[in-house]
């Protein structure tokens, strides 16, 4: 098995409003090739397809056309030989709110065939592993965000998926709990040849996790591979972080040549440009020419974020 997501001329239309006559084509043809064993991250702005995406490959949802193989497999005609070797992590995840954490896991690890030794062995490391045992007689509807997180999170992982469907994996969690949960991701991804399809918008999280990246807009995916690669295809070349004094006319330094975006703080600003040699004296010209003082200058590599915002202009 070279690939173990494969999807071809993949289709959905989603109907709504007044007798459903208004029509919203979710996925316009998606053609996307994920090898056994990556780490891919699936990246786009709000509505452009990335949950509908992952909710075909697990089958709560059927594409209108295409063809869609998952480890090998047909997901149409074979998703029963399929679906207990992977596993997805939503935030809309289906628990039984009338049961608590540590029953709502023993309920999924039964259903993906768990033997009661096993089972019990599984759900305390999970419940370790996410920090669940203090809930673990605390009703789901109980819960709070992040920990409901959390539970679906030690849901995905119950049945040691050869796929791992990531849909927002740490949000709504603080900081140090994502640092922990992208940790155990990255373990299971080195050390068991895990393959995992994330979404996210978190482009340092990706950047940290992800061995290539596909972006998605408006239902197509518009370019995936390494992100050192994207930078190039797509022309960026560096970040110019630059302190100043005065005040920045951040449209005009938008519209200088070679410039692709600008994020300005109170007194600094990083410039994404195409070649830093050949752009900075323009830069330096106009920002002289509107009377700022120029405190430092620092060369920085483009970062995933840049190259998102470059992809959805």
């Amino acid at each position: 098995m070279d690939h173990a997501i494969e999807m071809e001329g993949v289709r959905k239309q989603f109907s709504s409003g007044l007798f459903r006559k208004r029509r919203t084509l979710a996925l316009r043809g998606i053609d996307i090739q994920v090898p056994a064993g990556a780490f891919w991250g699936l990246l786009g702005p709000n509505g452009a397809g990335k949950t509908t995406l992952l909710s075909i490959l697990s089958n709560l949802i059927l594409p209108d056309s295409g063809t869609v193989r998952v480890l090998g497999r047909d997901v149409l005609s074979q998703g029963p030989e399929v679906y207990p070797r992977m596993n997805l992590s939503s935030g809309h995840a289906n628990f039984l709110w009338s049961m608590n954490v540590r029953e709502n896991l023993s309920y999924y690890a039964m259903l993906y065939g768990l033997s009661r030794p096993r089972r019990r062995e599984r759900i305390d490391s999970l419940m370790d592993l996410f920090d669940l045992t203090p809930y673990a007689r605390v009703k789901f509807d109980e819960l709070s965000t992040g920990t409901k997180q959390k539970l679906a999170l030690a849901k995905a992982l119950i049945n040691e998926p050869e796929l791992l469907l990531l849909d927002e994996p740490t949000v709504g969690l603080d900081p140090d709990v994502s640092n922990r949960i992208r940790e155990a991701i990255r373990r299971l991804h080195r050390d068991r040849g895990v393959t995992v399809l994330m979404t996210t918008h978190n482009m340092k999280e990706a950047q940290a996790l992800c061995e290539q990246v596909a972006f998605i807009r408006e239902g197509t995916i518009r370019a995936h591979g390494r992100p050192e690669d994207l930078k190039r295809s797509l022309g960026l070349g560096d970040a110019i972080e630059i302190v100043f004094r005065g005040i920045l006319d951040r449209e005009g330094l938008s519209r200088q040549p070679g410039v692709y975006s600008v994020r300005h703080g109170d007194a600094s600003c990083r410039i994404l440009v195409d070649d830093h040699h050949s752009r900075l004296p323009r830069i330096f010209d106009f920002l002289s020419s509107g009377r700022i003082e120029i405190q430092t200058v620092d060369i920085k590599e483009a970062d995933l974020e840049e190259v998102f915002f470059a992809m959805a202009k």
